[in-house]
């Protein structure tokens, strides 16, 4: 079962949540996300601003394939089959997610508990008390490494904060910024102040986020990286994994670098 239905501007997409093992396919045209975009992110309708990233290969022009992150996801809200799923689109490469245990009947949103219940909502519109003005948090990684060595580290790697891993090249070591790195939350301004920390060693660089439609969603860390490379004794290609520690007043990136084969 799968529908699409575009109810003023937001796209919606009702899809069974079938078998984990199994591809997840959603009637989503290529066109809807932005350009050259892999990956895209869902937000289950709890209250938890909790956002999971999960990977996506496009099946023709009207059809998207979940990838990698689709099973964690499926694991930790304890899918069953015949859950029915309700996707809105909410712009660019976001979507909020409802879970239905039955038409009409939607689930309560418990990933720690063993049983999941059931939440019949009343026919009177209800008052939620969501914290709408608090900026998202992304949990987990959020970029999708490049290499196979970064991708790897990304299913072993643990932190209680969102991080990012690249894959620090031989080209990356010979200039004097980091490219492609992804914006750190909706609470970071296009241009600001970051910390970098590899256990003592602290250097301040700054970020600049990229300008234009097609790669707004990243930018470059300059003016301090190159020193921060410096005092670590980076000279040969390394993984790095990046922990957003902390966003306001200022942005802190907690480094490891890691040796890989």
């Amino acid at each position: 079962m799968a529908e699409a239905h575009a109810k003023g501007d937001a796209l919606r997409v009702i899809k069974a949540a079938g078998e984990m093992s199994r591809p997840m396919r959603l009637p989503i045209p290529n066109g809807l996300l932005p350009k050259d975009s892999n990956h895209l992110y869902i937000t289950v309708a709890d209250g938890s601003n909790h956002s999971y990233k999960i990977a996506c290969t496009p099946n023709g022009w009207k059809e998207i394939t979940l990838g990698r992150g689709w099973q964690r996801f499926y694991h930790e809200y304890k899918l069953q089959p015949s859950n029915i799923l309700l996707f809105k689109h909410k712009g660019r490469d976001d979507f909020s997610v409802r879970i239905f245990q039955s038409p009409g009947v939607e689930r309560t949103y418990d990933t720690s508990g063993d049983d999941s219940g059931d939440e019949t909502p009343p026919q009177a519109p209800r008052k939620r008390t969501t914290p709408t003005q608090a900026p998202r948090r992304r949990m987990g990684c959020i970029n999708v490494p490049r290499s196979s060595a970064a991708a790897e580290m990304e299913q072993t790697f643990q932190s209680e904060h969102p991080f990012f891993i690249m894959h620090i090249t031989k080209r990356l070591l010979g200039i004097h910024f980091l490219p492609n790195v992804p914006h750190f939350g909706d609470d970071v301004n296009d241009d600001a102040i970051v910390n970098l920390r590899a256990g003592e060693i602290s250097v301040q660089a700054v970020y600049g986020r990229y300008v234009g439609k097609r790669r707004r969603n990243c930018g470059s860390i300059s003016q301090g990286w190159g020193d921060f490379l410096r005092k670590c004794n980076i000279t040969v290609p390394k993984l790095a994994v990046f922990e957003i520690s902390r966003t306001q007043p200022e942005v802190e990136l907690l480094v490891q670098f890691v040796d890989f084969e």
